[in-house]
């Protein structure tokens, strides 16, 4: 089997394009050996992912004016990228603070999320016109899907509250 070592897909930055963005990255990964056999490493990157892209929909772009979102997917060596490109307002979410996660709230851990899941988190703002978010993940190995009892939305849970280890 010939592994895809890059794909990129460009949708418009609407809150419905969430569901191909996600199937987007489901059957990019589900043709790298190391995410055939884990549900687990799959749903973190998918979520890590869906989290950055749901922040680029919501705050980048007017309501009433969305525009592109440009998800690229690669494999790098012993790690997997992830570069999301909008042309939005300016936000670097390396420099958000942390929540306060002995409050309890609703919303809010999206930044967090993607910082606890992925190994390093960039931003850069290209010129005067792209906003680029790169994700890198370490590439699993031998990794068994013990941890996903409880099923995945108690995962995700668990990651917030400290309870899971991502790396």
């Amino acid at each position: 089997m010939i592994k895809e070592r890059r794909a990129c897909s460009w949708v418009k930055a609407e809150i419905p394009s969430l569901k191909k963005i996600s199937r987007f990255v489901q059957d990019w990964l589900s043709r790298q050996e190391a995410y055939r056999e884990s549900r687990k490493e799959t749903y973190l990157v998918e979520l890590a992912v869906i989290e950055a892209c749901t922040n680029i929909i919501r705050y980048a772009y007017p309501a009433s004016s969305p525009g592109n979102l440009g998800v690229c997917l690669r494999r790098a060596g012993e790690t997997i990228e992830i570069l999301l490109l909008d042309e939005g307002a300016p936000f670097d979410p390396t420099k958000a603070p942390p929540p306060d996660l002995q409050e309890s709230c609703e919303g809010g851990y999206g930044i967090f999320l993607i910082r606890r899941i992925m190994g390093a988190v960039a931003y850069e703002r290209r010129g005067s016109r792209w906003n680029c978010l790169r994700l890198v993940r370490e590439i699993p190995r031998g990794t068994v899907d013990a941890s996903t009892e409880g099923g995945l939305e108690d995962l995700r849970k668990r990651i917030v509250s400290g309870k899971e280890e991502v790396r």
